[in-house]
């Protein structure tokens, strides 16, 4: 199966990824994580460049690049499953959705990007006051994540989004391990 974790900068995909598998070592589940944007493959090359300010591409480019990312991953993505673990991911497709509405894009263009990638089965959204993803993280700080005004924006957007595909939406706000209680209570309903 697949779970993914989503939100906006800070909101603790990374740590709560890891606990998750973590978690799901303690229940006898074998368990993988990607992370997109994943900088490591030569697309993923392109986007930290544009992400840096390194680089410059019109939103449908960017846009593109970041889909062509994930699908750069897909074969490995379906040999992990086929060897019957849990991918968690750090981020999938759904950002896309977030940040390109937030762009100007049609949702349904940027949800065509994507059709054929093996598909979730949970997506859980760590919704983070965009106050508190700013007092967690002080520098270094990526195009997107820079505007205060974007990201309230990117914020709203991830809980309309939520509701309208049916996300798990858990306040990332709170302590990591109330975070991590409400994501096992979430997980658990689809492992058996």
């Amino acid at each position: 199966m697949i779970i993914v974790i989503e939100g906006f900068d800070q909101a603790g995909k990374k740590t709560q990824s890891q606990m998750l598998s973590d978690f799901l070592k303690t229940r006898h589940r074998k368990s993988v994580i990607f992370s997109f944007p994943d900088y490591d493959t030569p697309i993923g090359k392109e986007i930290k460049g544009f992400l840096g300010g390194k680089r410059k591409f019109a939103p449908q480019v960017i846009h593109c690049l970041l889909a062509a990312n994930r699908w750069e991953k897909a074969n490995e993505i379906k040999a992990t499953l086929d060897k019957n673990y849990v991918v968690i991911m750090n981020r999938y497709y759904q950002s896309n959705l977030v940040y390109g509405t937030v762009n100007g894009l049609d949702l349904k263009w940027l949800e065509n990007l994507d059709k054929g990638l093996p598909k979730e089965n949970v997506v859980i959204l760590l919704d983070v006051k965009v106050s508190d993803s700013f007092s967690r993280k002080k520098q270094r700080r990526d195009r997107f994540e820079k505007n205060k005004a974007f990201a309230l924006e990117i914020a709203s957007t991830y809980r309309k989004l939520g509701k309208k595909y049916g996300w798990h939406i858990v306040n990332a706000s709170q302590e990591r391990s109330q975070v991590h209680e409400q994501i096992k209570k979430i997980v658990q309903k689809y492992i058996r």
